[in-house]
């Protein structure tokens, strides 16, 4: 048997009402990788995003995370236990700094942190992410100033300071133009690579993005999984041709 995924979904379904959003979903994260998770609009991928933050219980299945099972724990003790996440939308809080809003971020993973303990280990990990993406002029600037590929920086070193072993990105290039995107995916590259890095979970539209970055895809369409397997092998599947067929090409 190989290392223990950093994060899985195992026969996860969800249903509201007569609508099943999820149909028995095995997904896995692997450690020091990037998992695309794709479909065409609708097709469960917000759904899955939303089992595995927290925030939706699942109708039956279960989450695990490094090998537990946190089906049951709420956001707040996942994010603890090391699952950090982005949003489509931008969610920052504006009228902070960018320092503010990296500081926020560390002391939210830490509960002992209220008390002011941890300076120095603070301190040095938001000049780490500072560092890693460049982020240092714009410390000063309320969060609410800043473009929105600006904003997709600051909101990934949100999500790196709170030291995750598992990072969801929820459409990260969503609003970026093609230089901010190839900087994204550069950053994302070298974050992973990194020794300690955290395992990945990608949803997104950009299909040269995904196929870029990604060591393995999931795709999904009405709610069940219809591929997994590298980019190459995703690409050629005729099923994952048929379900994109008028939304966008994955070649």
């Amino acid at each position: 048997m190989g290392p223990e995924p950093a994060l899985a979904a195992v026969g996860v379904s969800v249903r509201f009402g007569g609508l099943q959003a999820l149909s028995g979903i095995d997904l896995t994260v692997p450690t020091g990788e990037i998992t695309g998770l794709i479909g065409p609009n609708g097709a469960g991928k917000t759904t899955c995003f939303n089992v595995l933050t927290g925030l939706q219980v699942p109708t039956t299945g279960r989450v695990e995370l490094g090998g537990v099972d946190v089906t049951g724990w709420p956001p707040h003790r996942r994010g603890r236990a090391g699952l950090a996440r982005t949003f489509q939308r931008l969610e920052l809080f504006a009228r902070m700094t960018v320092e503010d809003n990296l500081t926020a971020a560390w002391e939210s993973a830490r509960p002992w942190a209220v008390l002011g303990r941890g300076r120095r280990d603070r301190i040095r990990r938001v000049a780490e992410v500072v560092e890693l993406l460049e982020l240092g002029p714009l410390l000063g600037r309320r969060a609410g100033e800043l473009s929105t590929g600006q904003g997709r920086m600051v909101e990934l070193g949100r999500a790196l300071c709170t030291g995750p072993r598992v990072l969801l990105l929820d459409e990260p290039s969503s609003g970026l133009d093609g230089a901010e995107t190839a900087r994204f995916r550069d950053v994302l590259l070298e974050v992973v690579g990194a020794g300690g890095g955290p395992a990945v979970l990608l949803v997104e539209h950009d299909m040269a993005l995904v196929m870029e970055v990604c060591d393995r895809i999931t795709v999904l369409d009405f709610g069940e999984r219809i591929a997994e397997g590298t980019p190459a092998g995703v690409r050629a599947d005729p099923a994952v041709r048929a379900a994109y067929l008028g939304e966008t090409s994955v070649a």
